[in-house]
């Protein structure tokens, strides 16, 4: 993807999502210093290993550090539980009374 239609889809999907993070829900910034932990970044939610294309169906705007602690092994909704604190209640056997 060319720099200036990189640019362009990262600020449509910024404004798309309110400035936040798909992930984490922080919010975000766009500009300057890139290597900021919540610098937002552009994130397949289907990475390109498993059949994930350049498209803006499966394109995210993702804070920096969520893009770089994801990886490929796990899919995008199992990260976004992690990252918001529900993974363990989602394995956990509830208690029943």
């Amino acid at each position: 993807m060319k720099t200036a239609a990189k640019r362009a889809l990262i600020l449509e999907l910024f404004e798309k999502q309110g400035g936040k993070c798909c992930y984490c829900n922080r919010l975000m910034v766009i500009g300057k210093d890139r290597n900021r932990p919540d610098a937002a970044t552009l994130e397949h939610l289907i990475a390109g290993r498993r059949k994930g294309w350049t498209r803006r169906d499966n394109m995210a705007a993702a804070c920096r550090e969520c893009n770089g602690m994801r990886g490929s092994a796990m899919d995008w909704l199992m990260f976004k539980t992690y990252r918001l604190g529900e993974f363990w209640e989602l394995i956990t056997p509830s208690k029943r009374s």
